[in-house]
């Protein structure tokens, strides 16, 4: 998506996001075009961002070192409001090549990137997975509490882990690895409220040992092969 994860948070000049900032949760955006942004929160004022030129920084990002612009004194100042905490917001400054130097993320290792993406591309989740984590827990989540690209249907529970790659037309989604989940899956995205689940019972039945970050699975990095608009409701096939 054109202007997607362009924006980064930046807390005593280091990288910082929802798991450590869960009130960042609180905060709705809405793409206006390509460089414009418009920011809510509450009953606060929105306000209009368009991206912008001014200081310049590098950042550590997941291990790269990133080029980053602050996006001035406004925003920051309506982030921090927000929240409760000091924040600047930067931009992505150019492209970058992403070193993920584990051998599970081969697929994705060394590409570029022109935005901010944890891992891969592409995070893609099951609503029958979703829907078998549900069935355990006292109060069901919904899928937004694990902010994927692509959401499928038509595949039984957790049968991401299984699949190599998704054909569409003219374009594949190829597995890397599962997705490790963290305490942004507990934050109400609504209220910034964290608790224990769903993460507390998806570790009961959906860990696994020496994970790259905890071992908590749900879902599945993706790489991208070729160039495409995906629409909802378009089919894929399981290759």
């Amino acid at each position: 998506v054109e202007g997607d994860r362009q924006l980064v948070m930046l807390k005593e000049g280091k990288f910082t996001n929802q798991a450590r900032l869960p009130k960042l949760a609180t905060i709705a955006t809405r793409r206006v075009d390509g460089s414009t942004i418009e920011f809510n929160h509450g009953e606060s004022t929105a306000l209009v961002h368009r991206l912008s030129d001014g200081a310049e920084s590098t950042i550590n990002f997941y291990g790269n070192e990133v080029a980053v612009i602050d996006q001035g004194d406004a925003l920051a100042g309506f982030v921090s409001a927000a929240i409760g905490t000091d924040v600047r917001v930067a931009r992505l400054k150019e492209i970058f090549t992403r070193s993920v130097p584990l051998e599970e993320f081969a697929v994705i290792d060394g590409i570029e990137q022109s935005r901010f993406v944890d891992v891969a591309p592409i995070l893609l989740t099951n609503e029958a997975s979703l829907a078998d984590l549900n069935g355990r827990l006292d109060a069901p989540v919904p899928m937004e509490r694990f902010r994927p690209n692509i959401v499928v249907e038509g595949l039984d529970a957790f049968a991401e882990d299984q699949v190599e790659a998704l054909q569409g037309d003219g374009w594949r989604l190829v597995r890397a690895t599962h997705c490790e989940r963290c305490a942004v899956t507990c934050t109400d995205h609504l209220t910034g409220e964290r608790t224990r689940e769903p993460l507390a019972t998806l570790k009961s039945y959906r860990h696994r040992e020496n994970g790259y970050a905890g071992g908590v699975l749900f879902g599945a990095y993706m790489g991208v092969e070729g160039s495409a608009t995906i629409r909802v409701g378009d089919a894929l096939t399981v290759t």
